[in-house]
């Protein structure tokens, strides 16, 4: 048996671990697109051994120097699992891309147009467009059962649903053909419906935009996370024109959930949050700094948008005698936090009475009210608590109660140095009086 078709056979042992590396990586992109509002379907698939057999030969066959070893040609064949993410809208390609960036590592990207080979009929339309990534998935991201599947080279490729339709014809058809080389009427027709694939996509981009422009009407709720994120992305791009990158959408499916619970799901509801929240330059997603926004300084919003959080998330395997004393130093945080939000949020209304949602730092350093260290100790501590309220970072109790300390500390600063305040202030009026009474006194007694 020659190597290749040795290499066939280990493969088919194989097979199983390649379909489901890609089943993960299907399942969590598909949970990544629904929550982040990007309408897909989304496949996977582990390489046909008959069509892994003529790849691999042609590649063997323009190689320099043969294949020498089977390790040789799985490190060359990188779609041996595959994922295909099918776009209802051509225009969240963009979207679809800060997605796959967030979730997976990605080595290679590759754009089409482009094609492998010229075909001896000469086209007239541009032929496929999609984006194929190179990808591997990242271990902080999996079970502890899934992590021997990191290691899994993965291709994943987005199109819209009108261009893998035509796509697959045309490659099985051109690229790979099992009936012999096509006529140059079958390469017409094919040209001809890529055409017509093309001006579907112009179709589907303007549907986009259509059912975007009616989302404007204020009163109209969010029926969808789809239709919050439509909202937020044109949101954006009308008042954020240019982006370094593209901004992190986030979770919006549970953005969503909370501003329902809270009667806030309309446009009308939604715009005073939006205008005072900065939404770039920020390392928290979209979707996260609203909530902040929409749960900043209130215990009971705290408490609903982390009963959210844990309904949708998958239980880790804590004992419960953990997970309690856990939620008990979660409290030990948490509370005086929010104290000290109400608090912080007065003193920058105070400061600039337009002021909406959360605190800002800049408006409490200008009161001088904390010592210099207190701020960057504030900071820090404002970091740690968006890690542990959006589920970013998961603290040890340890840290969970030396950082309540922390904010009891700063909270004892602040009513100190307003207390001060305050007493300067009364007293400011008497020593006015006594020195207006003095004056008074010195003058009577130059008089005389």
């Amino acid at each position: 048996m020659d190597l290749i078709s040795q290499f066939i056979e280990n493969y088919k042992k194989k097979i199983s671990f390649f379909e489901t590396a890609g089943h993960i990586a299907e399942d969590m992109l598909r949970d990544a697109l629904h929550s982040s509002g990007i309408r897909a379907i989304v496949t996977s698939r582990a390489k046909s051994p008959v069509r892994l057999k003529n790849k691999v030969t042609q590649r063997n066959e323009k190689r320099e120097q043969p294949y020498r070893s089977m390790n040789e040609i799985y490190a060359d064949i990188a779609d041996l699992s595959g994922v295909r993410v099918s776009l209802y809208f051509p225009g969240d390609r963009a979207k679809a891309d800060q997605v796959i960036n967030n979730l997976f590592t990605v080595s290679e990207t590759k754009k089409f147009p482009g094609q492998s080979k010229q075909p001896s009929y000469n086209k007239r339309f541009s032929g496929y467009w999609a984006t194929h990534y190179r990808a591997s998935m990242k271990e902080e991201l999996l079970e502890k059962k899934q992590l021997k599947y990191a290691s899994v080279r993965l291709e994943i490729q987005v199109a819209s649903v009108l261009m893998h339709a035509w796509s697959e014809v045309e490659h099985d058809l051109v690229y790979k053909p099992m009936q012999g080389t096509l006529s140059d009427e079958e390469l017409a027709i094919l040209d001809e419906l890529n055409g017509l694939v093309l001006a579907g996509e112009i179709a589907l981009e303007r549907l986009q935009a259509a059912g975007n422009a009616r989302l404007q009407s204020k009163n109209a709720a969010f029926g969808s996370q789809y239709d919050l994120a439509a909202y937020l992305y044109d949101y954006l791009s009308t008042r954020y024109r240019r982006f370094d990158i593209e901004p992190k959408m986030g979770n919006v499916e549970q953005l969503l959930r909370l501003m329902n619970r809270l009667k806030l799901d309309s446009a009308k509801e939604l715009d005073p949050i939006l205008k005072s929240t900065r939404l770039v330059d920020d390392s928290r997603t979209i979707s996260q700094q609203l909530i902040d926004q929409i749960i900043c300084g209130s215990e009971k919003r705290y408490e609903l948008y982390r009963g959210l959080r844990s309904a949708s998330e998958k239980s880790d395997g804590t004992s419960r005698k953990t997970y309690t004393g856990r939620l008990e130093a979660e409290e030990y945080f948490l509370r005086p936090w929010i104290s000290l939000e109400t608090v912080l949020m007065k003193l920058t209304r105070q400061s600039n009475p337009k002021a909406r949602g959360t605190f800002n730092l800049n408006s409490i350093k200008r009161m001088k009210l904390l010592k210099k260290e207190s701020l960057e100790k504030l900071q820090k501590l404002r970091n740690f608590r968006n890690g542990l309220v959006h589920g970013i970072d998961t603290p040890a109790p340890a840290s969970l109660i030396r950082m309540g300390d922390d904010v009891r500390e700063i909270l004892s600063e602040l009513t100190a140095s307003q207390t001060d305040n305050a007493r300067e202030q009364a007293d400011a009026p008497k020593q006015a009086g006594s020195q207006k009474q003095t004056g008074s006194q010195k003058h009577t007694e130059s008089m005389e």
